[in-house]
């Protein structure tokens, strides 16, 4: 039985996104309750828990027989996705950003434009930069109700550049692109032989009513150059647990791919996430499915919680995963003004974040960190946590809107 309306409690064990010296460093109050980092209060499969205990049971942890898990992950895709995978396009990958980092160095050259949608997860610009090629920035279109990708405008913003940086489903906005969007997009890249790598780390937790559709598959009948990525961590919150795949268009990248890996000795998973991805892509498609609906039943109940009692702020619902981006723009002036009255409650940076966490008590990413000023007016809020919390967190929106009201 899944019961996903409890927190478990990681305040003593070492939890990132409880750690008190990472909270000041966001949002300055280090009491404040975490609803920042991308993963999960909520508690693992039965299965992957239970498999745990055994190996720790055993009590050796030597090397381990991992052959089983690819396949294991392409029977996963062709259940959860409706998508056959060739095996021999398919590769392990010691963690989501190690795998798009190797490929952006692979496939593309120092010097070279990459297109990226904006809003951004922060570590694909740094990764960009970092590596000595230049960001195209396209900046996805607001609406009403969130984001939106204008083909038109990503045509423009894509011209010159020779790879496209994609996220899908997106972070932070939660788009679940449809296969329309999908293949408007890579055939572009196609007819400009750009190649195009893509983060598909929140792919399982599409919520229901949405359906992700993996590029790889949305790519059969385009035929551009495609690297997806795929993760168990999000999927089945094991997000310590570096363990991905890349799903590739043609051969003769898989094995430029593998060969980089066995020059770095990166071809292998470690004890504990061999284990875990196992017991997530071979038994786990029941609580994926659970853990959907109940993200979908939280995000309702943040919904409607923000319409009633802070309409000053709008939630640009996502589609997939369990983090929301909430436009603050109308506070904004006021915010800042309390800036100005109350600076020791302020940092140099993130703004929104500390106004949250001195006058809310919660711990949410600022916007800036997705793109800088242009978003300086958004917060990102992870609401994969148990009732109570997810209560607590919904007052400290509250409380911190109305300070400035």
């Amino acid at each position: 039985m899944n019961d996903f309306s409890k927190s478990v409690d990681r305040r003593a064990f070492s939890s990132e996104k409880w750690n008190r010296a990472s909270i000041a460093g966001i949002c300055g109050n280090p009491d404040a309750l975490p609803f920042w980092v991308a993963d999960m209060d909520l508690r693992v499969s039965s299965d992957i828990s239970a498999a745990m205990h055994r190996e720790a049971d055993l009590g050796v942890y030597g090397y381990r027989d991992s052959g089983a898990l690819k396949g294991l992950f392409i029977n996963f895709m062709r259940e959860r996705h409706d998508t056959v995978l060739d095996e021999d396009r398919v590769s392990f990958a010691q963690g989501m950003l190690h795998a798009i980092a190797l490929a952006l160095n692979l496939f593309t050259k120092e010097g070279d434009r990459v297109l990226l949608p904006y809003p951004s997860y922060h570590p694909f610009i740094d990764m960009i930069t970092k590596n000595n090629r230049i960001i195209a920035p396209y900046h996805l279109k607001r609406t009403a109700s969130g984001f939106a990708l204008d083909i038109s405008a990503f045509a423009k913003a894509s011209e010159g550049a020779s790879c496209i940086l994609f996220c899908s489903p997106h972070n932070p906005t939660g788009i679940v692109f449809s296969e329309d969007e999908l293949r408007a997009v890579l055939t572009l890249a196609r007819d400009r032989g750009q190649v195009v790598l893509c983060d598909e780390i929140h792919a399982d937790l599409a919520h229901p009513g949405h359906r992700h559709i993996p590029l790889i598959k949305a790519n059969e009948d385009v035929g551009a150059r495609v690297v997806g990525f795929a993760a168990a961590s999000k999927s089945f919150n094991i997000a310590g647990e570096h363990c991905a795949f890349a799903l590739f268009s043609d051969s003769g990248m898989r094995e430029c791919f593998e060969r980089a890996q066995q020059r770095l000795y990166l071809t292998q998973p470690g004890y504990s996430v061999a284990v875990m991805a196992e017991q997530a892509y071979g038994k786990g498609l029941e609580y994926n499915r659970a853990l959907c609906q109940a993200l979908k039943d939280k995000l309702d109940r943040l919904e409607d919680f923000m319409t009633s009692r802070t309409p000053e702020l709008r939630l640009c619902r996502p589609s997939a995963s369990f983090i929301a981006f909430i436009d603050c723009s109308a506070i904004m002036d006021r915010v800042r003004e309390d800036r100005k009255a109350s600076p020791g409650f302020y940092g140099e940076n993130y703004m929104l974040s500390h106004f949250f966490g001195w006058h809310g008590g919660i711990c949410m990413n600022d916007g800036t960190w997705f793109g800088g000023d242009d978003y300086e007016a958004y917060v990102r809020f992870n609401f994969g946590c148990g009732d109570d919390l997810l209560e607590e967190g919904l007052k400290g929106l509250e409380k911190a809107v109305a300070a400035v009201r």
